[in-house]
């Protein structure tokens, strides 16, 4: 894996640094990298990109997850609950400017109960993205037309399913966005929170992007087209966020039109654009 990153990347190495990160006996972040590219010109910490790659042992792929006792579900109920309470205030006040004492009030729990649960507010938007995951890999597993459907078509439905998710609570998105430029911050894409988190949505698309490749709609590009994909949806958030059009028609529109160009740049199974 890391010689296809050199190769792929050759064109911009001689920029930069390379650091890796080795964590072979701590789980979950087992057998992990990280590339990072700094631009040495400038003296500063320019990210470019950062490729995480996590390889599970074929004891981990065959586990099967345990059923949930009641203890376990009613966790999940209180998370869900606070959480609801937490984005209806996010939606009248701004993330900064609501604390965890509404919140708490607002979910009807003590605030000490709150911080069992998530320590910052910053925990809470990981978990808001954690659902947004799962409830994602959920729908589509149920789209049996779908997942019929050629390539082009499967990505623009997830992702416009990711954006009806996120479509009430769009200044909740923006603040998150902006909170995950500061370095500090565990919605950074530095973070082991958020590329966790991340990790489970590049191996939902590395999936989509494996049933194209059986079908043989595109070449075989691994774990680098699912990264595009992931920056391509980043970018579509971006305009979406800046869309002023009425039921944000500029953003679907753009949409349709640069996937006939993304699934080009992934049939090509080249990355020298």
């Amino acid at each position: 894996m890391h010689g296809a990153v050199d190769r792929h990347y050759s064109h911009v190495k001689k920029l930069g640094t390379r650091a890796e990160l080795s964590r072979a006996d701590q789980s979950p972040y087992r057998n992990m990298s990280i590339l990072i590219l700094f631009d040495n010109k400038l003296g500063s910490c320019l990210i470019m990109s950062v490729l995480i790659f996590m390889k599970r042992s074929r004891e981990e792929n065959k586990s099967k997850t345990k059923p949930k006792g009641k203890r376990d579900l009613n966790k999940e109920k209180t998370k869900e609950k606070i959480l609801a309470a937490a984005l209806e205030l996010f939606r009248r006040n701004g993330l900064d400017g609501t604390t965890t004492k509404q919140i708490s009030k607002k979910a009807g729990i003590a605030e000490g109960t709150l911080f069992n649960y998530f320590k910052t507010k910053e925990d809470l938007a990981l978990f808001f993205f954690q659902k947004e995951t799962h409830d994602l890999v959920r729908w589509y597993g149920k789209e049996t037309r779908l997942q019929r459907a050629p390539l082009p078509e499967k990505l623009f439905a997830i992702i416009h399913r990711q954006l009806e998710y996120i479509a009430p609570y769009e200044e909740f998105i923006g603040a998150v966005f902006f909170r995950s430029l500061q370095l500090h911050s565990k919605l950074s894409p530095l973070s082991l929170e958020s590329q966790e988190l991340r990790l489970k949505y590049l191996r939902f698309v590395r999936e989509v992007l494996a049933q194209a490749e059986e079908k043989q709609e595109i070449p075989r590009i691994g774990e680098l087209g699912a990264y595009a994909v992931g920056l391509f949806y980043i970018g579509i958030v971006m305009h979406w966020l800046h869309d002023t059009s009425r039921g944000k028609q500029k953003t679907l529109a753009l949409l349709d039109r640069s996937l006939s160009l993304a699934t080009g740049v992934l049939k090509k199974g080249a990355w020298d654009w």
